[in-house]
């Protein structure tokens, strides 16, 4: 019955922990691809598109529930560094909320943010200091830059757009083509809300396009840790347990009978069966909660979501179970009389 026990109390905390983790790990790597992630533009009109206030996109941020926000202008200007003359590649003016929102320090003189991709096809390294040369329409003179430190960056939440690009952080005070802002799952709906009018043109309001779409076919995370199938496996982990027990006594039913017969009250019997069972799901509990967390951390789970969803579902089994040993105690039992009738 002990080793039941363990089993029973470690299986469903592992599943669930096992479960759990990987859901955090899919919705970290959602997050890096751009979840929480809104890229904000002006309106549509007849003839064009409202522009972005880029001053109030940067300071987005100071908002409590925005991470960070920075303002993108697309240019119609090519660039390349100033050592591969041959090279051109797109490049975007960005405010100087950019750099919180990648994750870069800013550096003394000035940076420029290359993509991953940037980096990759011409070998420069992560704090190279360099030179953009800025090239305009044929016949014009290209444009070098004073040094800047070159930080690369990974701009898969932004897009693939930008892979292969240069971002120079400028001092934008105009309008900008569009608006990054980044929340987090507490404050996504409130932050989406608020945004067409925080980046109106005019009384115009803004459009915030989410950067993953969300369909009938994706997970939705905000609701997925509530609404997961394993958070209430304990119940039946209950159920089984108590089983065990009720046949435990079934088979034992003619030892009871003699307690019955030589007038043992209901109450000692319970506190006899409660006194057992205390037994077995002491070492039970103890052994299947070693088992459940070691179980889990094999099969890949996290350390603090191992530990926390055994204990708690091996904390309800047990407590769901003893409510049965109780309700079973507490049935009147026959005399011996009546159990030798049963045979």
């Amino acid at each position: 019955m002990v080793l039941a026990v363990a089993w029973i109390v470690a299986a469903p905390g592992a599943a669930d922990a096992v479960a759990v983790s990987q859901l955090i790990d899919d919705e970290q790597a959602w997050i890096d691809a751009g979840g929480h992630v809104y890229v904000v533009t002006g309106a549509r009109t007849d003839n064009s598109q409202n522009p972005i206030p880029a001053l109030a996109c940067d300071r987005l941020s100071a908002i409590d529930g925005i991470d960070a926000s920075f303002a993108l202008s697309r240019t119609d200007e090519t660039g390349t560094l100033s050592y591969i003359p041959g090279g051109r590649v797109s490049l975007y003016d960005v405010s100087a909320g950019a750099l919180n929102f990648l994750g870069v320090e800013p550096s003394d003189g000035g940076t420029v943010l290359a993509t991953v991709g940037f980096v990759d096809r011409t070998g420069a390294a992560d704090g190279d200091v360099v030179r953009i040369v800025r090239r305009g329409a044929v016949g014009t003179a290209p444009a070098p830059s004073d040094p800047l430190t070159l930080r690369a960056v990974d701009t898969a939440m932004m897009g693939d757009e930008f892979d292969g690009a240069l971002l120079v952080p400028a001092r934008l005070t105009g309008d900008a083509d569009a608006c990054y802002v980044r929340t987090d799952a507490a404050h996504d709906a409130a932050v989406q809300a608020a945004l067409p009018a925080l980046l109106a043109d005019d009384g115009d309001p803004a459009i915030p396009n989410p950067r993953l779409f969300a369909s009938d076919f994706t997970v939705d995370y905000t609701h997925a840790y509530q609404d997961r199938p394993l958070r209430w496996v304990w119940v039946p982990a209950a159920a089984l347990l108590g089983l065990l027990w009720a046949m435990l006594q079934w088979f034992r039913r003619s030892h009871v009978a003699i307690y019955a017969t030589f007038g043992m009250r209901p109450a000692a019997r319970l506190v006899m069966q409660l006194g057992e069972w205390g037994v077995l799901a002491a070492f039970g509990a103890a052994w299947g909660w070693g088992l459940g967390v070691v179980g889990a951390l094999a099969l890949g789970a996290h350390a603090p979501q191992a530990v926390r969803l055994v204990t708690f579902h091996g904390a309800l089994t047990v407590i769901g179970a003893t409510a049965v040993v109780v309700l079973l105690g507490l049935r009147p039992a026959g005399t011996l009389l009546n159990a030798l009738k049963d045979r």
